[in-house]
């Protein structure tokens, strides 16, 4: 999988957001561009591309697993969603 950009369009169906750019300056990560801001207060979301291979393993039955690295910290919880979900007035918690 690679991180891409949002489109426009994607950006238009959003809540009030900025765009911020994750390990921009570290050379041992990938940059990862992020929507962030109210009202999602404490949420992030990145957007990812399956290659081919990954979307053919996917169909042929494959699980698709989420590694997250805490460095230590506790867990924080992932919402993994096929496609740009819709946004309600229950997600600014």
């Amino acid at each position: 999988m690679e991180p891409t950009k949002f489109t426009e369009e994607e950006r238009e169906d959003l809540p009030f957001h900025t765009m911020i750019r994750l390990a921009e300056n570290q050379p041992e990560y990938k940059p990862l561009e992020v929507v962030m801001g109210p009202p999602f207060k404490y949420r992030m979301i990145s957007k990812w591309v399956l290659t081919d291979d990954e979307r053919a393993k996917l169909i042929a039955g494959e699980s698709l697993y989420i590694e997250q690295l805490t460095f230590g910290n506790l867990f924080q919880p992932v919402l993994p969603t096929v496609g740009l979900r819709d946004y309600c007035a229950l997600d600014d918690f």
